[in-house]
């Protein structure tokens, strides 16, 4: 019961933060033109985490789609600690 809470904690916590990062990441940049610049590759983060999420289903995925959701979260936690500059 415990494993299926931190399970889905897990899961709230990390979609959230790999779907606000990748929103947030793929927007248009501060430019000079009229044109917005779009990074929609950035949204290729999220659908790695989506399907990580959606092995989690089954009974013998469960880990590889836990170590698979881990994948883009680790990539922004690292990502927001060089940009406030806690690691080089």
């Amino acid at each position: 019961m415990v494993e299926k809470m931190l399970r889905h904690s897990w899961n709230v916590l990390s979609g959230l933060f790999v779907l606000l990062c990748s929103l947030w990441l793929s927007g248009p940049g501060i430019a000079e033109t009229d044109t917005p610049d779009y990074r929609w590759h950035f949204m290729l983060w999220f659908v790695l985490w989506t399907i990580g999420f959606i092995l989690q289903f089954r009974g013998r995925t469960i880990w590889i789609g836990l170590s698979i959701t881990m994948i883009p979260t680790l990539y922004y936690v690292v990502l927001a600690l060089r940009a406030m500059e806690w690691i080089s």
